[in-house]
Order: C-alpha cells, then structure tokens, then sequence
C-alpha cells in the first residue's frame, strides 16, 4: 500500500468533517458484555462534533466496540463505535473516543459551526 509524502497529507483541518465544540455533556453508555450482562456508565462529553465525541467516563474493561449513547432526560439514543482511548485525566476518568454510527446535526442539540474553507479566495 502506497503512503503520501508528509508534504502530500491533508492537514487536520483538511481532514475535519465537522467542527469541533468543548461542551460537556451528560451522556449514557451502554453495552452487553460477552457474558449477557448489561453494562450502564454514565459519561460526559468533553470535545464533541456531528461525527462523535471524546467522552471521560470511569474505567470499565472491556469496553466493546460497539455502544449505545443515550440522553435520557431528551429520550434520545444513537449507535456509536468506540474508536480510541485516552490516558485518564487528573481524577481517573477515562477518555474514551466514539464515532457515532451516523453523523447527526441533532443528537447533541447543538448547532455546529461549519468547517473553515481551506482554499483561499
């Protein structure tokens, strides 16, 4: 598989599909463990955009790949993906990185800027 060159890659801008907003947010993950059991955590978001979050949650292994976010109090719930983690913050919350199934402009009841133009004018 052929690389680019780094003078070729796309900067993070480039590469950013929504942008991003600190905002905490209370949110509910949810899972079924390999044994049947259900899992509940809560989490709040600490960067979020249309496509995803990064949450802090308190460490609970495994966590599967496979997740359901929900807002209780909106009766809101979305599938999500985790995608990565972070060293846990001063506190010990975990900084656990989703993908939400589908990008949603709704889900977090916000309003998201949109993404600066790269090309100039």
């Amino acid at each position: 598989m052929a690389t680019l060159p780094p003078s070729a890659s796309p900067t993070l801008v480039e590469r950013r599909r929504s942008q991003r907003v600190r905002l905490a947010i209370p949110v509910e993950v949810s899972w079924t463990q390999d044994d049947g059991v259900p899992v509940n955590e809560h989490a709040e978001t600490e960067v979020l955009n249309a496509h995803g979050a990064l949450l802090r949650m308190k460490p609970h292994f495994p966590i599967p790949i496979d997740v359901e976010l929900s807002k209780p109090r909106e009766g809101l719930s979305t599938p999500a993906r985790v995608v990565g983690f972070r060293e846990p913050a001063p506190g010990g919350l975990l900084g656990v990185a989703v993908e939400l199934a589908a990008p949603s402009q709704t889900f977090w009841g916000i309003s998201f800027p949109p993404v600066p133009s790269t090309s100039a004018s």
